[in-house]
């Protein structure tokens, strides 16, 4: 928020420098403009720079599976939230996941739904605490926007049809894997559990490895590492 504010700034500055050189505005408009977006991209990369440093100080301590520690360490990201946009949000996200991986989901659910709109993981899991305290539709909504986040990510729409098939919406769930088809073409995941649902077959989600695990949804497997989604996510941090 800060860094659009400097950003205008810079623009405002070098426009009115440039128009006392008696400079056309037609010309120091745009040069003010490609000012003030330089400056933001620069203090946006600096900032990014210092929450990959506080992420990977968090990463050690994860995969030591000290997780309180780890995410005191993540919090001090938050003190860039006032400067640049998404950091909160992105911090959220993260820490949601690692609660709901702990179920602590009273913890992880608020922390999950502030999440940044991208993080489709915290999205997902947030839609499927909503499924399991029976919140049907909130989850639907939920999930529209996980698949709306991610939707070149074949495992969203997995995850989705699966909880749609818990539902009992076998017709829902076979829409939503072909949706994710036409965004996801070719994928081999998709379209085999697409193939299993049409011959109403139980869909195998074991494919998607520990990317799917994590949701909790079956017997998870044991990690001793942090898994991707435990990262800083650089778009996520980006104003």
């Amino acid at each position: 928020m800060i860094h659009v504010m400097l950003g205008l700034g810079a623009a405002l500055v070098v426009v009115l420098f440039l128009t006392l050189l008696k400079m056309h505005i037609l010309i120091s408009l745009p040069l003010g403009i490609i000012a003030g977006i330089g400056l933001f991209i620069y203090l946006g990369r600096r900032v990014q720079g210092e929450l990959e440093k506080i992420f990977n100080r968090a990463g050690e301590l994860l995969k030591k599976q000290q997780f309180d520690p780890a995410i005191a360490i993540m919090k001090e990201g938050y003190r860039f939230s006032r400067w640049q946009f998404l950091v909160k949000g992105s911090i959220d996200g993260q820490i949601g996941v690692i609660q709901y991986l702990r179920k602590k989901n009273e913890e992880a659910e608020p922390l999950l739904r502030s999440a940044a709109m991208n993080h489709y993981i915290a999205k997902s899991m947030l839609g499927i605490l909503q499924w399991k305290r029976g919140e049907k539709a909130e989850a639907r909504k939920t999930f529209e926007l996980a698949m709306k986040s991610g939707k070149k990510e074949s495992l969203v729409y997995a995850v989705y049809a699966y909880v749609l098939m818990e539902m009992r919406e076998r017709d829902k769930a076979i829409e939503v894997l072909g949706r994710g088809l036409t965004f996801c073409k070719g994928d081999d995941r998709l379209q085999s559990n697409l193939t299993l649902i049409q011959n109403n077959k139980p869909m195998k989600m074991k494919v998607y490895g520990e990317q799917w695990y994590q949701f909790l949804l079956e017997r998870p497997m044991l990690r001793q590492e942090p898994p991707p989604y435990a990262r800083v996510s650089k778009r996520g941090i980006r104003g």
